[in-house]
């Protein structure tokens, strides 16, 4: 995140990013347009690449996809400036005890609703529209509440194995969601005792497991091949990990609520099961729930 924000933290940055964004065929001529000199140039242009930002690609600089996705925050932040006197008046609102909860909520829908309509829920303390998290654990926390949130389906991609969002999952399937999850964590596959020191240190997970696999409600698949995570709850709202560049570490996650994306994603999804296999952790846990006493 320092490096993201250290490399646009100055305007000349800004102006060979906003070019990016247009894709720079001629460094020679972007540097005319722009007004900078050729050192100031490609220095902004070495950390823009650098942080992620911006990648040599068909003959010309564009932005990457977390350039992109920095581009059109930094347009939601613009706005948030120049109407920062409405901000101020939610913030007010919101701390105000001699109006009602449903009177607050009607007041600040008709403030956003003008210039903050894409955001309304993340600026309303909801269930964000635009969200972002900096840690693992609070991506974490973000996938559960989209499972909680579900209705109909969802789609869930990862290359995490956790016991909070299994359990969530679980707790899930009493709804009748119709659930389809891709297990993309290696060590699930070509490290079956890191399996067993999760079921050593939560016994409970094996029954998770069994029951998840056995639900007729649930699609579950293994690929090797996932470059991030991902979930879409009832076509609409979906949360999407950021790696960081050349890196499978963790580097940030993102929460929309935007049904185009949420659309793409299931696409992507859908690709990927083609070659998928099923999930280890299946047979695994079956073999050890095998073994369990049963309750009487």
């Amino acid at each position: 995140m320092e490096k993201v924000i250290s490399a646009l933290a100055n305007v000349d940055a800004l102006k060979v990013f906003y070019a990016a964004g247009e894709g720079i065929e001629s460094s020679t001529e972007a540097i005319k347009e722009l007004g900078l000199t050729q050192k100031r140039y490609y220095t902004h242009l070495r950390s823009l690449m650098e942080a992620g930002l911006i990648e040599k690609r068909e003959e010309a600089y564009q932005q990457t996809t977390l350039g992109k996705i920095c581009y059109k925050l930094g347009e939601a932040f613009e706005s948030a400036l120049s109407h920062r006197d409405r901000l101020e008046l939610m913030d007010k609102l919101k701390r105000s005890k001699s109006i009602s909860l449903m009177e607050k909520e009607e007041i600040v829908h008709a403030i956003l609703k003008d210039n903050f309509s894409g955001f309304a829920d993340l600026l309303n303390g909801g269930m964000g529209s635009v969200g972002i998290v900096q840690t693992l654990e609070d991506i974490k926390v973000g996938v559960r509440r989209l499972i909680e949130k579900a209705e109909k389906n969802m789609y869930l991609a990862t290359r995490y194995t956790d016991p909070s969002v299994t359990e969530t999952i679980l707790n899930c399937l009493d709804r009748g969601v119709k659930m389809y999850l891709l297990d993309g964590d290696k060590k699930n596959l070509s490290q079956k005792f890191q399996l067993i020191r999760l079921i050593i240190s939560h016994p409970s997970m094996v029954k998770l497991f069994y029951q998840i696999f056995r639900s007729s409600n649930v699609y579950t698949g293994y690929t090797d091949n996932l470059p991030y995570s991902f979930i879409v709850v009832d076509e609409r709202y979906v949360g999407i990990e950021i790696p960081k560049p050349q890196s499978d570490e963790f580097f940030l996650g993102l929460f929309f609520e935007n049904e185009l994306l949420a659309r793409k994603l299931i696409e992507v999804f859908n690709l990927l099961t083609m070659k998928a296999i099923e999930d280890p952790k299946k047979e695994f846990s079956e073999k050890i729930y095998a073994q369990l006493p049963k309750e009487t």
